[in-house]
């Protein structure tokens, strides 16, 4: 049933827990033709962006790539051993992952009347119970989200009055700052790879060939067309004793000819990231017909599509990998815009 937001919002500035309750009455009783198993769903459409992840999974599949899955939180030190001095322009685009600090929370007198005005009655028994919580929530022995849950059983109230007494009776709750970790959302997909590939040294056999097609995260001062702060990177590496520039390209002919790219140029990176070898890093440009004459700036027919490049001695002896190591990364969504 359709609602009015604005009153439900007026609604919920009065008294949160009877607006809450109220939210009943919006949903239907269904009559007996409008109920399971009578009715039933048609079939969906896919988002472009994960239509062009699964295919990507099918081409690199077929290509005889192993689906891997990096971790997506890196600690900065390894940022430091993988980028040498540019990690702190590259930790400048990381977002950082913090969390809120735990109050040391007491109970006066005062706030104890407080709490038995809105809970009613407990008693000293009830103040007992919450002090006792609210020390274990300090200790972390009970998460964020079963504070109001594990009070509202032990007093055997009703939780919502518990969410408001902590809310009027323990500002601290709500002045908190959130203090940064040194942990940080992955950035690049070659973060995750150097992490893995130094552990999968000790108990796989080259060759390697991986793939990943994941989230990666951006601090952009400002999201538009050409960047966004999360984005998902489809990401491969071989990793063997004899491994090439000349891989590289074959890798990204053969992915991007199943998407119907052709005649294919590769040119020097000038970004020259100090995770590849120098002279490396590559720009993979590709034709696809369907541009041609199109309204966009690749009316030409070319679109750079990838990048790859050999990953560095320096960087990957920070982790005890004794072999060269390939890497080709695209970003998904601008696959997909293309196509």
């Amino acid at each position: 049933m359709k609602f009015n937001p604005d009153e439900i919002k007026e609604a919920t500035k009065g008294d949160f827990d009877a607006a809450w309750n109220e939210g009943k009455k919006y949903v239907p009783n269904p009559g007996i033709n409008e109920k399971y198993p009578r009715i039933s769903l048609k079939y969906g459409k896919p988002h472009p962006v994960f239509d062009t992840i699964q295919k990507l999974r099918e081409a690199y599949m077929r290509m005889g790539f192993e689906e891997f899955m990096n971790p997506i939180i890196v600690e900065d030190r390894d940022i430091h051993k993988q980028f040498g001095y540019e990690a702190l322009a590259v930790l400048d685009r990381c977002f950082y992952i913090g969390g809120l600090p735990r109050p040391n929370v007491g109970i006066s007198d005062e706030r104890i009347i407080q709490i038995k005005n809105i809970l009613g009655d407990i008693g000293d028994e009830g103040v007992e119970k919450i002090r006792l919580i609210l020390h274990s929530y300090k200790k972390g022995e009970i998460e964020g989200d079963d504070l109001v849950p594990e009070m509202a059983s032990g007093l055997k109230v009703a939780d919502s009055k518990v969410a408001i007494m902590i809310d009027h009776v323990f500002p601290e709750f709500k002045s908190l700052v959130p203090v940064s970790s040194q942990n940080t959302l992955r950035s690049h997909m070659t973060s995750g790879w150097f992490i893995s590939l130094g552990e999968m040294c000790e108990y796989r056999k080259v060759p390697l060939r991986l793939f990943s097609v994941d989230r990666g995260f951006r601090r952009e001062q400002a999201e538009d067309a050409t960047r966004l702060m999360a984005y998902y990177s489809a990401s491969c590496v071989i990793m063997d004793e004899n491994v090439s520039v000349e891989d590289g390209k074959a890798v990204a002919a053969g992915l991007l000819s199943q998407f119907g790219f052709s005649n294919f140029t590769f040119r020097p990176d000038e970004k020259r990231s100090k995770y590849y070898v120098p002279d490396t890093q590559t720009e993979v440009f590709a034709y696809h017909p369907k541009l041609v004459g199109s309204k966009t700036k690749y009316k030409d027919g070319w679109v750079e599509v990838a990048t790859f490049g050999i990953y560095s001695p320096s960087a990957l002896s920070q982790y005890n990998i004794p072999y060269p190591v390939m890497n080709l990364g695209m970003g998904v969504e601008r696959l997909a815009m293309i196509l």
